[in-house]
């Protein structure tokens, strides 16, 4: 059976199937802006929305629709049809069968030949904000619930109750209170297109987002079958190689520091200062999750695979592999993916972590 890749692109008002020269989409659990960068030829043209819509009610025997109205009637010259802000959802496939891999906003277009469009996810909303607040004792989802105001991002169920002693913004956006959270809190923070999860790297357990509804899905590498045989840059790391301790450092109101430690006695210390809370359960929590990022029975590097099988950040990866008395077979969790798609073909890398099983 032939494999024919198929791509469907909307941007803003406009529709088109094809014509992409090249496409590269990242998405990690480490990284908060999802972004995309397409390349399109810039002297061709797109069909709009509207000539679609229509087109489609004509062959069933209705006429025009009224929420076609405001659309332009003719197709424009690429080089002057995108904007800053536009809407953008990126559907790839073989054969007819399309997934969608993005959902965002146009960041910037850039009028060359090609033409590059460069777009993030929905923390894009976040970009454009003045937000000034502050609480005495709050929770990390209030603090969430304030950024995301006016937005269309909504919030993860699987976001954890982490109790601040105080919090705030002092004219930041949202965007720079999530990168606050990340770096001086430890907190993984990442977007599946608009719900926002902030908490513990793998503490995320359900998907508003998918079709089917409710758990995270899992996906099968079977090497050497839905993979290629050759997977280079898969490196296995154990943790019985790399000694490490954890050490957290909290001031509590007496000025005092309280210690949070996890890890090898002996290892090497990575010393971390928390601001804003001393809720324990946190704390250990973080400490554990920190460490686990550190030193882990795994892998570190990525499978280099097809655009099928369809995988996004924060899945599961059961890898089969028959070879090697099975050694590399388990399911691993994956922190990441890359997808390009183009005039080449279409490959998705997928980073491979700590064993899970």
């Amino acid at each position: 059976m032939a494999f024919v890749l198929n791509s469907r692109v909307k941007i803003g008002n406009y529709a088109f199937a094809g014509g992409i020269n090249d496409l590269v989409i990242k998405k990690s659990v480490n990284i908060i802006v999802d972004s995309a960068k397409l390349t399109i030829p810039g002297l061709g043209r797109v069909t709009n929305i509207k000539s679609v819509i229509n087109s489609a009610l004509s062959f069933i025997g209705m006429g025009s629709h009224p929420i076609t109205n405001n659309l332009p009637n003719n197709s424009i010259e690429t080089a002057i049809l995108f904007k800053e802000g536009d809407t953008v959802s990126i559907d790839l496939g073989y054969n007819g069968q399309l997934k969608n891999e993005f959902r965002g906003f146009v960041r910037r277009v850039n009028i060359t030949t090609p033409i590059s469009i460069e777009m993030e996810g929905y923390a894009w909303q976040l970009r454009n904000q003045n937000i000034l607040a502050s609480w005495g004792p709050t929770t990390v989802k209030e603090v969430l619930q304030r950024i995301i105001q006016g937005t269309d991002i909504i919030l993860s169920p699987d976001i954890p109750v982490i109790h601040l002693t105080s919090f705030r913004i002092p004219h930041h956006n949202g965007l720079d209170v999530l990168q606050y959270m990340k770096d001086k809190m430890l907190l993984t923070v990442y977007f599946d297109d608009n719900v926002l999860y902030v908490g513990i790297e793998e503490g995320r357990t359900t998907n508003l987002d998918t079709s089917n509804g409710s758990l995270l899905a899992e996906v099968v590498y079977n090497i050497g079958y839905n993979v290629p045989t050759n997977q280079p840059d898969l490196k296995k790391r154990l943790a019985a190689n790399n000694l490490v301790r954890v050490r957290l450092k909290v001031k509590g109101k007496d000025g005092k520091n309280t210690l949070y430690e996890a890890g090898d006695a002996g290892g090497s210390v990575h010393n971390k200062q928390i601001a804003h809370s001393t809720d324990a359960n946190y704390l250990k929590m973080i400490a554990a999750d920190r460490l686990k990022s550190l030193k882990y029975d795994g892998y570190e590097g990525n499978i280099n695979g097809f655009l099928q099988p369809y995988c996004k950040p924060g899945w599961k990866a059961t890898i089969i592999d028959k070879r090697y008395q099975g050694a590399r077979s388990g399911t691993y969790f994956v922190p990441g993916i890359e997808v390009t798609f183009g005039v080449k073909g279409a490959r998705r890398k997928v980073d491979i972590t700590y064993k899970l099983d």
